[in-house]
This record gives C-alpha cells, structure tokens and sequence, in this order.
C-alpha cells in the first residue's frame, strides 16, 4: 500500500495481486493492455483492477496526480472484492472518500511503526480491523449517485488521434519523429501505429510523407526555378531520400517533373498521394 505522486507506469505482464486505486488530486488515464478499455481517474474516485492483467497509467494533468493503493493477495480476494462490488473494474465515487483516503494513511503508518520484519499479534489485529473498515466504505452500496468519468476506448482514441494528426498537419514541414508523436499523444509507438491505421488506412510516417509530397508537387508547380535541395529542406527531409520517395511516388525525379510542369506542359499525373 501507500500514497504517491504517481508518473508513467507500464506493466505489461500486470500485477501479481488485486489492486484498488483511490484519487487524491489531478486525473489520469488507467489503460486496460488486455481489452484496450481507457478509464480516466479524478479526484474522489476509487477503482480496482485484477492480478495479472496488463495496463499502464499516466497523468493527464498539470496537476500532481496523487494516488493511493492497496493490494490484496489470496484465495479469499477475488471474491471478497467482486462481493463488495469493486469488481468487475468501474471507477466509483465512494461516499467517504476523505475516510478511506485516511484508512490506507492508518494501513502504512501502522506497518511503518514496526521495528522487525515480523509484525506484532496486536499491530496485525489493528491493520485486520483497518483494513476491513476500509472495505466495507468503499463497496458499492455506498458509493453516491454521481456520474462516473469513464470514457470508452474510441472516445480516447480519437481525442488523441485528433491531435496526433493535428500535429502532422502543423509540423509536417519539421524533421518529426513518429516516436515523439506518439509521446506527445500519450500512446507507445506501437499502439499509436496501430489505432492510426485501423482510422486512417495509412500508417503515420506514410501520412506525413504523403503531406510532404503534396507540398513538394506544390512547391514544384508554383516555382520553375526552385531547387530540388530546397525543396527537401523546406519538408525536413534528406534530398536524396527526397528523390527516391518522390521517384516511387510519382514515377519520375522531381527535376523531371519540373521539366514535365514547366518544359513539355504536361499535366501532374494522376494517383497523387491519398488517392486511393
């Protein structure tokens, strides 16, 4: 158990025991690994989780996200915690929030005070009766009526793929790594590939190299005299990656398609990026 200011944290194999959460001040995001269910956890909210189950959480806020916890072993757990309706896993409003904040404060304190690795009978029937006084104020029964902030996945999921793209469309003229993308918008580069391309078809790096070539045929389109090396610096690209993007896109260099605009008169061909 205890009470921290809490950072990210990924725990792909889960944790070994049955965990319940309480929110002290800022909000985070508690993400489900397994099922990719997104639970947002604010100020006055309790929630617990399963054993050996994947999730990571991060702070949402500016605001220090101070959380409480504490974890239940054994063959009575899962049962007791399912009984009391803490799970299945749905954030609640417990109505003693402030008690039940103080109770896992008492749990570490009183384990704290002890000089031996081994607690004392009386020390051990304090933490039996703190403990189970914690329980019975967190079970559902008296949990208050208010509404519960859980988003669902694809309301997260677009939030940030909204801003991930956002952030394309601005800097897409910037040297910009997909990793820091992904950071920027609160997902592992993995995951975030992933949800962008089951939204968009495309994956991000084909995305901002798709912007760039359309700025590219504009760049070309509007400037005989451009130079080719301008043009790769201006989308923060190296030229000669440049070319051979271009080349595979279009099926000509960029000089030669200078030569096509401005030279022969030719049109732009067709099949230009995003055209499927």
């Amino acid at each position: 158990m205890g009470r921290h200011i809490q950072y990210h944290h990924v725990r792909q194999s889960g944790f070994p025991v049955h965990q319940v959460f309480l929110i002290r001040s800022g909000s985070g995001l508690f993400r489900d690994l397994e099922s990719g269910a997104e639970t947002i956890l604010e100020p006055g909210m309790a929630f617990a989780f399963p054993p050996d189950r994947g999730h990571e959480y991060y702070p949402r806020s500016h605001e220090p996200w101070h959380v409480g916890f504490i974890g239940f072993h054994g063959s009575a757990a899962l049962q007791m915690l399912e009984e009391l309706g803490l799970l299945p896993s749905t954030p609640f409003r417990p109505e003693r929030f402030s008690d039940c904040w103080d109770e896992i404060g008492g749990i570490w304190h009183t384990v704290n005070q002890q000089n031996t690795s081994r607690l004392a009978e009386s020390a051990m029937q304090e933490l039996s009766v703190t403990t189970y006084r914690l329980l019975l104020m967190l079970r559902q029964s008296d949990a208050s009526p208010g509404t519960v902030s859980r988003l669902e996945t694809e309301t997260v999921r677009n939030e940030a793929l909204n801003k991930a793209v956002g952030l394309i469309n601005e800097h897409f003229t910037e040297p910009l790594l997909i990793s820091n993308l992904a950071g920027a918008v609160g997902y592992s580069v993995q995951h975030f590939q992933r949800l962008f391309v089951q939204e968009y078809g495309v994956t991000p790096h084909k995305y901002l190299q798709n912007l760039r070539l359309q700025r590219a045929l504009q760049m070309i389109t509007e400037d005989s005299s451009v130079a080719v090396q301008d043009i790769a610096l201006n989308l923060g690209m190296e030229t000669n990656y440049f070319i051979r993007v271009f080349r595979n896109t279009y099926g000509c260099t960029p000089g030669v398609m200078k030569t096509r605009l401005h030279g022969e008169g030719e049109k732009v061909p067709s099949g230009a990026p995003f055209t499927n």
